[in-house]
């Protein structure tokens, strides 16, 4: 809570103890006028009370209010079917090799790897 929201809220509280207190007061006499008829502070203090009290409620009534945004997107199509199918390893032939003697261009033999 802020502290302006203390504040007003404070000062509502005690506008209505003051005003709870000024309603048990023994009733205002017609003489009492004529002797303090230039009285402007209670006036003052009431109006101020008033606004107060009026900006707490207007106050309070407009808070805020966080709305997610909309968006128009299309929703993702569904995921196409899944057909589960065998797969079969070939694997390459091997290759048909066997050793054999050659001879290099010196004439030299020795046993060689030959593969078709």
């Amino acid at each position: 809570m802020s502290i302006l929201k203390k504040t007003i809220t404070s000062g509502l509280v005690l506008a209505t103890l003051a005003g709870a207190l000024a309603a048990t007061a023994p009733a205002a006499e017609a003489r009492d006028y004529y002797r303090h008829h230039n009285n402007v502070w209670p006036g003052v203090a009431a109006g101020l009370a008033g606004g107060i009290i009026g900006g707490a409620i207007i106050a309070g009534a407009q808070r805020p209010v966080y709305v997610e945004p909309e968006y128009d997107y299309a929703p993702p199509p569904p995921p196409p079917p899944v057909a589960y199918r065998r797969a079969y390893y070939v694997a390459p032939p091997a290759p048909r090799c066997h050793f054999e003697w050659v001879e290099n261009e010196y004439g030299e033999a020795y046993r060689g790897r030959v593969c078709y």
